[in-house]
This record gives C-alpha cells, sequence and structure tokens, in this order.
C-alpha cells in the first residue's frame, strides 16, 4: 500500500506541471484582467492547427492502417489506403506511404465541419468576429502553431515515433479531442449564456484541455484510465503489416503499363459525376457559414467576393485531390506476366501491389461503362481475384493494346470491341445535365432571389447529379 501511494504521489507530481500550465489561463482572467475571449479562440485556433499539423504527420507514419476504423474522420472507399511502398521526398525526411495520403487529407474535412460547428458555438456567447480581428489572435496563433512544429521535429521525427504509430491513429487522436471540446461546447451553451458568456466558455475549454492532458499523460504511462480518458488518448495501434506480395524470380516475359493519358480522364469524370456534387454542396454551405459566423451584415463586397472564392479554391482542391488519387492508384502500375502469374507492379514505388494466378482470375470481361476507353481507343478489363475473404474485384488497364494484353496473358475475351451505347439514353441524359446545369445560372440572373440558386446548390444537387449518373449508367450496355 505503501509503495502504491508513493507511486501515485509521484505520477501527480510529474502532472503538477502540465497542471499549472493549463490552469494559469484562469488566473490570469481572475487576477490579472486578461481578456477571456480573446483565449477561448487562441486554444479553439490551437486545436484545429492541431490537427491540421497532424495531416502532415500522417503521411509519414510507418505502421499500416487497421481494417477496423470507427473514428471521427472516416476515410472509408479511399482509393489509396491499400497501396503498397513509399517515396522519398527528401534525404532529411523519412519516406512518404501513399496509403497514408487519403489520411492525411481528411484532416481538411475534418477541419472544416470542426470549424462551422466551433464557430456556432463560440459565436453564441462572443462576438467571435471582433475577437478574430485582434492581431494578438494572429499572432499567438502563429506562435502556437510555430510551437507545435518544433514538438513534432523534436518528439515525432528525431525521436523517430512515425516509426511506431499508424496514419489512423496519428489523425485520431486530436480529431477526437477537438470533438470532445464542440460536443462539450455545445452541452452547455445554455449553461453559458445564462452565466454571462466568456469566462465560463475559457474555463470549460481549459477543463478540456486539461483532461485532454491527463489523458495522454496517463495513455504514457501505461495506466489506461476511464473510459473518456482512453478514448480521449487515441485508437490503438495494433495492426500487423501486409503479407509480402509473391512475385516469381527472373524477368518478366511480358510488360504493359496502363494509358495514363486514360486514366486522367477516368478519374476525372468519374469525380465529375460521383463526388464533385456532393463537394460543391458542402462548398457552398461552408461559404454561407463564413458569412454569417465571420463577416459582418455591413461587409463590403470585396470580402464577400473574397470569400466565395476562397470556397470556390476548396471547391477545386477537393476535385483535384479525388483525380490525383484515382491517378496515383492506377497511372504508375505495370501489369507483368511472370511464367503462369500476372503481377501489378507500381513503378513510381518500386513495389508490386498484387499477384495473382492467371488460372485463377474469374469472371474477365470488358469494362463496357468507361467513356474515355470509347474516345480514346484504350480498354480496362474487370476480373475477380483471390478466394474467401481475400476475394477482390480488380480493374486491369487501362491499356493502349489491348489485344497484344489478352493475348499475352491469355485472357478468356473473345473480342475487345466495345458494344455500343443505347443513343437515346445517353441523348436524354445529356439534354437532362444541361437543363440541370441551367437552371440555377436562369434564377440566378433572373428576378428571382439569387438565394434560391443557392438553396439548389446546397439541397438539391446531390440527389440530381446521382439522378443524371443513374440514367447515364443505363446507356451503357451489360458487359459481355
Amino acid at each position: 500500500m505503501v509503495l502504491a501511494g508513493h507511486s501515485r504521489v509521484r505520477k501527480l507530481s510529474r502532472f503538477a506541471p502540465i497542471l499549472l500550465a493549463n490552469l494559469l489561463p484562469l488566473v490570469g482572467v481572475v487576477r490579472l484582467g486578461w481578456e477571456p475571449t480573446t483565449l477561448v479562440v487562441i486554444y479553439a485556433a490551437e486545436v484545429l492547427l492541431s490537427i491540421l499539423l497532424a495531416g502532415v504527420k500522417a503521411l509519414f507514419a510507418q505502421r499500416p492502417p487497421p481494417d477496423e476504423r470507427d473514428g471521427i474522420l472516416s476515410v472509408s472507399n479511399a482509393e489509396l489506403t491499400g497501396k503498397r511502398g513509399s517515396v522519398e521526398v527528401a534525404e532529411w525526411l523519412p519516406p512518404v506511404y501513399p496509403r497514408n495520403v487519403p489520411f492525411a487529407l481528411a484532416v481538411g474535412g475534418g477541419v472544416l465541419w470542426l470549424w462551422m460547428y466551433l464557430a456556432f458555438a463560440l459565436t453564441s456567447t462572443l462576438g467571435l468576429a471582433e475577437v478574430l480581428s485582434r492581431p494578438e489572435v494572429a499572432v499567438s496563433a502563429v506562435g502556437l502553431f510555430a510551437g507545435q512544429v518544433v514538438e513534432t521535429a523534436r518528439d515525432y521525427f528525431r525521436g523517430r515515433r512515425y516509426e511506431t504509430v499508424s496514419p489512423y491513429a496519428v489523425i485520431e487522436t486530436p480529431a477526437r479531442q477537438a470533438f470532445f471540446l464542440v460536443f462539450v461546447l455545445f452541452t452547455t451553451a445554455g449553461i453559458t449564456s445564462a452565466t454571462g458568456g466568456a469566462a465560463f466558455t475559457l474555463g470549460i475549454v481549459v477543463f478540456v484541455k486539461l483532461l485532454v492532458e491527463w489523458s495522454a499523460f496517463r495513455a504514457s504511462h501505461d495506466d489506461g484510465g476511464g473510459r473518456i480518458s482512453r478514448w480521449l488518448a487515441g485508437p490503438d495501434d495494433a495492426s500487423a503489416s501486409p503479407d509480402p506480395v509473391r512475385v516469381p524470380a527472373g524477368d518478366p516475359t511480358y510488360r504493359a503499363r496502363t494509358d495514363r493519358r486514360a486514366v486522367l480522364y477516368t478519374g476525372l469524370l468519374r469525380t465529375l459525376a460521383e463526388t464533385a456534387p456532393i463537394y460543391l454542396s458542402w462548398s457552398v454551405f461552408a461559404w454561407l457559414v463564413s458569412l454569417a459566423v465571420v463577416i459582418d451584415a455591413d461587409a463590403s463586397g470585396t470580402a464577400v467576393l473574397a470569400s466565395m472564392v476562397v470556397a470556390a479554391g476548396l471547391l477545386a482542391v477537393a476535385v483535384g485531390v479525388q483525380v490525383g488519387s484515382f491517378y496515383l492508384r492506377y497511372g504508375p502500375l505495370e501489369y507483368r506476366r511472370y511464367g503462369d502469374r500476372i503481377v501489378a507492379f507500381d513503378v513510381w514505388t518500386d513495389e508490386p501491389q498484387w499477384s495473382e494466378s492467371i488460372r485463377a482470375l474469374r469472371g474477365v470481361a470488358v469494362a463496357n461503362d468507361r467513356l474515355p476507353d470509347r474516345l480514346i481507343g484504350t480498354r480496362t478489363f474487370e476480373a475477380t481475384t483471390g478466394w474467401g475473404d481475400d476475394e477482390t474485384e480488380r480493374y486491369l488497364g487501362p491499356v493502349s493494346n489491348p489485344d497484344d494484353f489478352v493475348e499475352a496473358f491469355e485472357l478468356p475475351i473473345r473480342t475487345t470491341r466495345l458494344r455500343p451505347l443505347d443513343r437515346r439514353s445517353a441523348g436524354f441524359s445529356a439534354v437532362a445535365g444541361v437543363g440541370v446545369l441551367a437552371v440555377p445560372v436562369a434564377v440566378a440572373m433572373g428576378p428571382w432571389s439569387a438565394f434560391i440558386a443557392i438553396l439548389y446548390f446546397v439541397f438539391l444537387t446531390p440527389f440530381v447529379a446521382m439522378v443524371l449518373r443513374g440514367l447515364w449508367n443505363r446507356s451503357y450496355p451489360d458487359t459481355a
């Protein structure tokens, strides 16, 4: 009992400096007359900056992400999570893993979501627009970010912590902490307004920061703590490295590179049809939130225009990321034949991605639903590989020499010619698409309020795009 008590006292003494550092703002407000609204916004900026920095750190995490990821930031259906290999960007930096790119990019959407909720929570008790205009806020935010960069360089890179973590743990831990802060602020919004606002809000923020620091402290000292502490400390990083891809010895007897122009066009059309309408809706929504929270009602036209440019830039970045991810997955592939095996090899990472016996390929067919293949003359093939839990639907290509590809890999395909489109369905879809795009333009330019056009973009664009995509897909013939 004495030893246990001594250990507890020693642990608390180690945490004492962290406790005092986090209680200092409250002492400053009560005794020294510090401005609580400024401190609240600075702390909120620190939380958001920590997530952005985690996105950069995630690129270098060496452990593979776990298969089960039920977290705040989701990267489900991402293109590159199964990518093998790494790329060296600089001699003084660890290698970057393409499989980590979706996790690094997920922080952008996460920060946008958290910013909107946090802005609403703080606006109910603070004059957020006025606080953000104070120069000390910008100076303090830059200082906090510089401090986090220094800590990252010391502990994460020089301390080689990147060797023991997965990208999921790197981004999920600060995201959980930020989500907990926003949740507490929302649930106490009524109490905060009743007690006068800023000082009470600062107390809540300090409490959350203290709980987060305590959770990290207990996790680093092999003391799991309670359920909330374990959750805030971050996810378990236990994940096994995937088995190496089997590549027979010797040189390949055949090589076929993907047609990169067809890959680029396919990725672009796929993004514009599937995810761009959702991104458009959310970018408009984020722009409206920025106008409501940050920009005053009497803001100048220049400020409104600048916010629109920022929203459009975010949309362009989101679309570019999706297209780039698709390109990075299929653009560098080279299909090689070794004996009776086909190996998909990434020439950029110099790493095999998958390998399968040619005899084990099942359901091989020409993909009829790729418009760039019809326009450029390339072909993409569908096939099923693996059995049981390892069963995977794969695309081979697009390749510019489909007949040679079929012959070299002995694919059971009679012809590489594509069956024609249903012209009536294709024509109707094209005309309907032009009409859908013309509606908001006509509304905005007509005598009606432009707000109606904005609502159209926010609420109807994803639904309309889904209907049009379904109509267009009906023009493709079934795979023969």
